[in-house]
């Protein structure tokens, strides 16, 4: 994470978004040279087709994976739930830009730094959620729940939790810490949506996946974890989660009727479960 700004890759998320026409919302939340560039391809004076080879079909795989988050959102919806919570939301827009969430109450959370960015970027924007929350948390320090239990989060309530793009990042421990975070504050019909890298890597195989790591410990942000779907889904049961869904991205293009017309080489998953029994606990995690 950049101080006072939001991470690179958060940036990099938010314009792919913005050039796979997923989100209009993106090219009010970018600066400098990845602001010019999306609004580039909007004036059409830059083609996103070559942004998407040059890319290695990154802007075709962030569209599946925002439709496919999409659909997930609103199915959570259709079936009551009324309260959203982003771990680690960075850029995401969909507070304001999805109509889907008009009785829904929203929670962003994320590093207090990258909030105040992102705050500026949206105060004249209206919300197209019944209200936005937004819980600064410093993952290093402080204590999920508790912030979450000041910001009016209602743990005897519905939640879907929203996890995207955050796993690669995060050690066993942490991410078995914030699951049990979760599923303290998650009532019976709650559901969390995570996506998660695989150990293949990409479709071409494994052979990509240390040239990948090397990319982003330059960035800074290194990747330390990826996962197959026996895992996330014992994760998921330990918590107390019932898988219902694990697709990969290829998978959602197919059954979004746009396989066929997509650059999809990354091998991420997005894996849905649900919580059938009571909450582990009322303390905060």
């Amino acid at each position: 994470m950049r101080e006072g700004k939001p991470s690179f890759t958060a940036a990099c998320v938010a314009a792919a978004r913005g050039l796979g026409g997923v989100d209009p919302i993106a090219v009010r939340l970018l600066e400098g040279p990845l602001g010019a560039l999306l609004s580039a391809t909007e004036a059409r004076s830059l083609p996103v087709a070559a942004l998407n080879l040059a890319s290695l079909g990154l802007v075709d795989h962030l569209e599946v994976r925002t439709r496919a988050i999409d659909q997930t959102v609103r199915d959570g919806v259709a079936g009551g739930v009324r309260q959203l919570v982003v771990l680690g939301a960075g850029l995401d827009a969909r507070a304001w830009r999805m109509g889907e969430l008009r009785e829904v109450r929203f929670f962003e959370v994320d590093h207090p730094s990258t909030q105040s960015y992102k705050r500026a970027h949206v105060a004249a924007l209206p919300a197209a959620a019944a209200e936005v929350r937004f819980v600064p948390v410093d993952f290093e320090r402080d204590a999920l729940g508790d912030a979450l239990l000041r910001a009016g989060h209602d743990p005897s309530r519905p939640t879907l939790w929203l996890w995207e793009g955050v796993l690669p990042y995060l050690e066993l421990p942490a991410m078995r810490a914030t699951l049990g975070a979760i599923a303290a504050r998650s009532a019976p019909g709650s559901l969390i949506a995570v996506t998660y890298g695989t150990p293949r890597g990409s479709v071409l195989g494994p052979a990509l996946v240390p040239v990948a790591r090397l990319g982003f410990r330059v960035l800074g942000e290194p990747l330390v974890a990826l996962h197959t779907p026996e895992q996330i889904r014992r994760e998921l049961s330990t918590a107390g989660f019932r898988l219902q869904d694990d697709a990969s991205m290829k998978e959602w293009a197919e059954r979004l009727g746009a396989g066929g017309r997509r650059l999809l080489l990354i091998d991420e998953h997005l894996a849905v479960a649900v919580r059938d029994g009571s909450p582990t606990g009322s303390a905060p995690v």
